[in-house]
Order: C-alpha cells, then structure tokens, then sequence
C-alpha cells in the first residue's frame, strides 16, 4: 500500500480503536510532547505530527469558542468557481448524511452544503458554521487546517479530530490548488458522522476538489482576459493609467513614472474595502504621493477588479527651501517633516517628543547630522549626575549633543537649558509623550521648538518608504533586500506595539535572512504571519490587558489567567488572537 493509499483509506474504526486513540491524543496533549516517541501514538503519521503541531502552538482541546467572521458574499474567485460545482451535486447529497464544506485559504468556512437535519444538527454542535475558523491553530487537528498545512488529501476520523467537539465527525479533505501559481487558495471537505462513513469518501473529495480546480482555470483565464480588455479600453492620458485587482496591476509607461515597489499594496489596500460600485473621482495613494483619478469596476468581475485613470496633477507653489534643510527627510511622515525642517530652517532648538520607541533618539540625530553636527554626544540627564559638565564640554567642542528622556526625573532645569542654549551651539532634546504629565511640556516650551512623532501604527500609509528607508541603512547583502507585496500586506496589517523599534528589528531579521534577494512572508515573525486585521479600540485594550497580566506574571500564562478572571483555554485563544508570543 503506498503512503497516498494509507492516507486516503477509510475504514470505520470500532469502539475499540476510537478508545485507543483518545487515550494516545489525551497522553500526548496532557504529558507533553516526550510523553509519546514519535510514531507511537498508534494514529497515522499525518494526524500525529499534526497533533505535535497544535501541542507546540498550546491550542486548546475544548475553546470557548471558536472565532467568526462573516464570510461575506460570493464575489471571491474561490467561491465562484466552486458555486455551479457544488450545486450541481446538491440533489445528489440531498438524502445522504454528508456536509459538503467550503473553505479559503486561511481554513475559515466559507460555504457549507448539508441536507439531512441530524447531519446538520451535529455540524452546527461543533460549530462548523459559515464563517467559522476552522484553521488547525483554531480547533486543532481536522479535515480543513490540516489540509491546507499539508498541502495533501486527508483523512480525519473521530478521535483522531484533536479537539473533543468533532470526536463524532469523520471528514475527508483535499487541498483546493490555483492551476498556473501552484498557490493554495482553500479546501474542499465531506465529513459526516462517524458511523455513516463510507470507503469512498475521500475518493470523492478529491474529484470534487479537481472540479473547482477545473472551474478555477476557466475563472482565472476570463478574468485575466477582462483585465486585458479593461485595460486596453482606458482612454491614454499623458497622467498615466492602471488596471488593478487582488494579485495584479496592469499600468502604462506614464503610470510607471508614480510606481514603485509598494504600487499594488497602496492601491488594493484602497480598493478592496473601499472601491466603488461605479466610475468615481476619488484620491488614490501612489508611491510618489496622492492622485486624483477617476476610478471605475472592471466589467463582469463583482467589484474585484478596478481601473483607474489618473488626472493631472495639481502643481504645488514653489517653496526655495534653505540650503540648511536640504536633502533626505528627517522623518517619514511629510506633516512631521515639515515641522522639523521649519525649525532647522531657523536653527531652533529642538524638542522630540512621542512614544516610546516611535525614533526620537533616531530623529534627533538626524537634525543635527544637517546641521552639520554627525558626532553628537548623547547625555541621559536622569542618569548622570555630572550630565552638566558633559552636555557644555560637547557643546563647547562644537559636537552637537542631544539630553534624552529629559520627562525622567531627576531631571534638567530651565536655567540650565537656557544656558546651553546661549552657547549658539546645536543641542536637541527627547522625551516620552504622556497626556497626564504637564512638567515636561512646560519645560519643553520654555527653551525648544516641541515636535510630536505620531506613532507608528497611525501612519500605516508610509510603512513602505520607511522600510525602503531602514533597509537602505543596513550593510550589504542585507540592504540590497526588499519586501514582497505580500510581506508589505503583513507589515501594513500589523499594530506595532513596540513602534518604530519594532519595525526595524524586524525589517533588519527580515533582509538578513533574504541575503539581498526578496523577503516573503515567510520571513516574518509569526505574530506578523497570523495578524489579520488592525483592532478596534476594545480589543486593543483587551490586548494591552493581556500583555500586562502576562508581564506581572513573569510571563506565567496560569497565573495571569487567573489576573485576568478569565481560564488558561481562554487565555491561549487571546494570545493567538492578538498576535502575543
């Protein structure tokens, strides 16, 4: 028997085998991974390195609750190829105990077809729903996540399911594969329960699962097709025009002249929430800043694809900048740029705020670097009892010098900024932004020219220049490394907790491992990876009180569930859900 048929059998398991894998799951889960030598647990190799997997990644047996989403309407690529498949078998399942399940490429539920009532009744107990998250780090070993961390038909029957809710199921999965990239875009599942499998269960799977492959090829070649038409039929402006969707851009040699490697992420990150349903003016980021353009559907593709048409832009007023403030941005956002160029303009002295590790030591440098200062002394006042002494040496040297964390105490007094400031000779100030302290920015005002670094997660829409900023500051091969338009979605997608400084540790991990070619996803950190959309204010407080507990805990996950009031399953679904390592 070859390694696909021992995968793809299905033979019913007796009372007695389903005890014995319980048994082997439940010493695994519960005496850890050495409980077991591999390839003991008397299951198939598949479900046992599966079940390892959701061991290491702490995934609860029995959740509160399994995440939802809506799974939206029928408009993705996916789900319109599978529609006329699955609905031509409809009558053919329609008096036989078996749910036909649809999934994307994250394991998330997307259509579900199951017509007899208790079949129906025992998928809604263990929530396989539309819009369930049925991803292996969600619900552990099962006929949809395993499938796609696979990559490969499976089997999954009754106890081998790793959490307790799907025991009675037995489900039979195949892979769902985009013809042409080879990229897996879902998964077809037929599960049923367990003493109504049938011998070819998964052998039906597969030829349904090539069906929607089959239907897959046809989408894609008439949707690149309508791309092609949309495109040719774009009126040619001198301003530039561009055909966009999911994975594509098209655009001519005038649109070129705005592009730049983050073109599609800026644009789709727009369009595919926000695109309209008819032609319309709007303002659309480009690399090289904001167009006006006339935005339009594509024809045939439900609102997943758009053109665009870029008008002329409107020329800004020449502003003679002086000579003292020209070359590279002292920051990435153009408002906070500004501000800082107007006060090196007339050699202000300057006051960096914001929070913690959103570059002010970073951004301090950089002023006095063009103000011809690059050696600059960096004094922590709080911390050095003669920073006095110090700060005037530098000054009087002509160094330059920045006083960092100034709102820590004990801290400098205004006499004694003002003193520095006297000599003529460039000095920056730092500190933390906080809304509850009132003594910094009254120390700031006296002496300083005060400028706030938003942080970094409210200016989403420069993450791409500013990683090309940090990569271009490493040393060879990394520097020569970029992101891919996937990796930008992740970074882009991320809350950034820890800031700037964050972002540079990971942009720099990133490059290094790329060694000068492109970094992918996969070159990410998991809490990146598994990030799926930006939190609301709720959830980010509900995050920031996880963090915390864990913190005040030494990082002791039952201690800081009992904190919290909430249990340790509990607890393991929120760290997942937030992204918390």
């Amino acid at each position: 028997m070859t390694r696909r048929d021992e995968d793809t059998a299905v033979p019913a398991l007796s009372a007695g085998q389903r005890l014995r894998i319980r048994r082997s799951r439940e010493t695994l889960v519960d005496g850890g991974l050495l409980a077991l030598p591999p390839g003991h647990a008397g299951v198939p190799p598949l479900i046992e390195q599966s079940w390892r997997r959701c061991i290491g990644e702490a995934v609860p047996t029995a959740p509160d609750r399994i995440g939802y989403a809506d799974p939206g309407d029928d408009h993705t690529a996916l789900r319109r190829a599978a529609a006329p498949v699955l609905e031509r078998l409809v009558d053919s399942f329609a008096d036989v105990p078996v749910a036909m399940v649809l999934s994307d490429a994250t394991g998330r539920i997307v259509r579900r077809h199951v017509g007899v009532r208790r079949q129906r009744t025992l998928m809604d107990r263990a929530s396989a729903v539309e819009g369930s998250d049925f991803s292996e780090r969600s619900v552990g070993t099962n006929g949809i996540g395993t499938v796609l961390v696979e990559r490969r038909p499976v089997l999954v029957r009754g106890p081998e399911h790793y959490n307790a809710l799907l025991e009675n199921l037995t489900c039979a999965g195949t892979p769902l594969v985009e013809p042409g990239t080879g990229r897996t875009v879902g998964s077809l599942s037929l599960a049923c329960a367990v003493r109504d499998v049938h011998p070819l269960m998964a052998v039906m799977a597969a030829d349904i699962g090539r069906q929607i492959e089959a239907r897959l090829l046809d989408e894609a070649g008439e949707h690149r097709r309508r791309l092609v038409r949309a495109y040719l039929a774009l009126e040619r402006a001198t301003t530039g025009a561009l055909v966009v969707d999911a994975d594509t851009v098209l655009a001519d040699r005038h649109a070129l002249a705005h592009a730049g490697p983050d073109l599609h992420t800026l644009l789709w990150d727009l369009l595919r929430d926000g695109g309209p349903d008819r032609p319309r003016r709007m303002r659309v980021p480009m690399p090289d800043g904001p167009h006006d353009a006339v935005v339009a559907p594509v024809e045939g593709t439900g609102g997943t694809a758009f053109s665009i048409r870029l008008a002329p832009r409107r020329a800004a007023p020449a502003v003679a900048a002086p000579a003292t403030v020209r070359g590279a941005a002292l920051h990435h956002d153009p408002e906070v740029d500004h501000r800082l160029r107007e006060a090196v303009s007339h050699r202000e002295t300057v006051a960096v705020t914001g929070p913690g590790g959103s570059g002010k030591l970073r951004t301090a440098r950089r002023v006095l670097s063009r103000l011809g200062h690059d050696g600059a002394v960096v004094v922590e006042p709080h911390r050095e009892p003669e920073w006095w002494e110090t700060a005037r040496a530098a000054l009087a040297a002509g160094r330059g010098l920045v006083l960092r964390r100034v709102h820590l105490s004990p801290g400098p007094r205004p006499a004694l900024l003002r003193d520095l400031a006297a000599t003529g000779v460039p000095f920056v100030l730092t500190a933390d932004a906080d809304p509850t302290d009132d003594t910094t920015p009254a120390l700031l005002g006296q002496v300083a020219t005060t400028v706030r670094l938003p942080a970094l997660a409210a200016g989403r829409e420069h993450l791409p220049a500013l990683v090309e900023t940090l990569l271009a500051e490493l040393p060879p091969p990394a520097s020569g490394s970029r992101l891919s338009g996937a990796a930008l979605d992740r970074l882009r997608a991320w809350h950034w907790p820890g800031d700037l400084a964050e972002l540079r540790a990971v942009v720099t991990a990133a490059a290094r491992r790329a060694d000068g070619g492109t970094a992918d996803e996969a070159d990410l950190p998991d809490r990146l990876r598994t990030a799926g959309r930006e939190l609301g204010l709720l959830e980010a407080a509900e995050r920031d009180a996880v963090v915390d507990a864990l913190r005040a805990a030494g990082g002791n996950r039952t201690r800081a569930a009992r904190t919290l009031g909430i249990g340790r399953n509990t607890l393991y679904r929120k760290l997942r859900e937030f992204g918390v390592s």
